[in-house]
């Protein structure tokens, strides 16, 4: 064959492959759109309480012990206490409780100590009779003052709720019956969550808020250890200024109230110091096997495309942003970024975000931090779910219930 004639064919077959590659680019092949979320730090462990009504009596309900208990016998044990938590269970069945919302921490504990002592857990109707073989309870009750209404039209025996709600209600003549930190040991409360588009697109930006986080978590334990610095005073007025308390309060009250929350609530940002969150995805792999097995959730791992719940965990959270942020692998921000945050109104737990804010951290790390206060986990996890917040400070069993009912999190 023609040389020439060759070489104007292969030329003709280039011309057409590239008129090929153009009308495919023009028919419409995009990027997939980046979608789901992401369990990219920790807030804090423990934190929550159940409160008793003032006619009950928490000797009833519930008997410490540091000898195990006998074949039969409905209990928790502490390992860090060594201490046996005995449930009379004939004292729960039949009572109603209010919890802040139907997939919060609080209200997933309260399921698990009715699963423990072999009552049904049902949703209290008004007027309805009530069963000895059922705990009963009412959702939706974020606030002290909001349990104290709803005891006008519901018989409602106690409460269990976040700090400092919890320790609102003792200033108030509540009794206490038992902390979270005591029935449930070293338990995993909020987590940050971040939508994987922004994590995408802003990671550097992450970066530098967890670099001014992990200072004001640090911060704050350290006031914690020390009552007299000038940043345990600081940590306070700003405690007092941000976590909701009823108008009724004394200022002497508000103190007292504050400082009791505060210590009742572990401040983290990671499982240590190197920004593993290992310890994390162990607890959110049992979470969400736990909660699919008691019908919260209504995909399986294995529906989501996992092989198992620890798969699917190892997907979920994500440590690499922390531990980038605590190795100094970001860059300084030269100018302005905006973050819109998703956190929940008065919450103690998440004070780390306001001390941060409150005392110009983020500002001088050239951040904007937008918060987009929430009654409880479920609203700040549809913030993040729709696109209004980057990032999120909510509960994990919301967080995990959610995403894996909503399919964000992806195999």
């Amino acid at each position: 064959m023609d040389k020439k004639f060759l070489a104007i064919g292969v030329v003709a077959i280039i011309i057409a492959a590239a008129a090929v590659a153009v009308i495919m680019m023009n028919s419409g092949d995009k990027e997939p759109e980046i979608t789901g979320l992401s369990v990219v730090g920790r807030v804090n462990s423990e934190g929550s309480g159940i409160l008793l009504a003032e006619k009950e009596d928490p000797a009833a309900y519930i008997t410490p012990t540091d000898e195990k208990p006998g074949l039969g016998a409905a209990y928790v044990y502490n390992e860090t206490e060594k201490i046996y938590y005995v449930f009379n269970v004939e004292q729960w069945g039949g009572k109603v409780f209010a919890t802040p919302g139907a997939a919060t921490i609080q209200h997933v504990q309260l399921m698990d100590l009715a699963a423990m002592m072999h009552l049904k857990f049902v949703s209290y109707t008004e007027g309805s009779a009530l069963s000895t073989d059922t705990l009963y309870y009412v959702a939706g009750v974020p606030s002290f003052a909001e349990f104290q209404n709803k005891e006008k039209t519901a018989p409602l025996a106690g409460f269990i709720i976040w700090e400092a709600q919890y320790s609102v209600g003792i200033t108030n003549g509540y009794k206490p019956l038992a902390l979270t930190n005591d029935l449930f040991d070293g338990h995993t409360c909020c987590i940050i969550g971040a939508s994987n588009k922004y994590l995408s697109k802003d990671a550097n930006t992450l970066m530098a808020f967890f670099d001014v986080y992990i200072k004001a978590v640090d911060k704050i334990n350290v006031a914690l250890a020390d009552t007299s610095s000038e940043d345990y005073k600081t940590l306070i007025a700003i405690a007092k200024a941000r976590v909701s308390m009823p108008d009724g309060m004394t200022d002497d009250e508000k103190m007292a109230t504050i400082v009791e929350a505060l210590y009742n609530v572990t401040y983290l940002y990671a499982d240590d110091s190197s920004g593993s969150l290992d310890n994390l995805k162990a607890d959110i792999a049992e979470l969400a096997e736990s909660l699919y097995d008691a019908k919260q959730i209504n995909r399986s791992a294995q529906d989501l495309g996992f092989s198992s719940y620890d798969q699917l965990a190892q997907k979920f959270v994500d440590d690499t942003f922390m531990k980038k942020a605590l190795s100094g692998q970001f860059t300084p921000l030269s100018a302005k970024k905006t973050i819109n945050v998703a956190a929940i109104s008065g919450d103690i737990h998440q004070i780390a975000l306001w001390f941060a804010k409150d005392t110009g951290m983020f500002e001088q790390a050239n951040l904007n931090i937008e918060v987009f206060s929430q009654n409880n986990g479920p609203a700040v996890y549809g913030l993040l779910s729709n696109g209004e917040a980057d990032i999120g400070f909510l509960g994990a069993p919301p967080m995990t219930i959610r995403c894996m009912n909503a399919e964000d999190i992806h195999a």
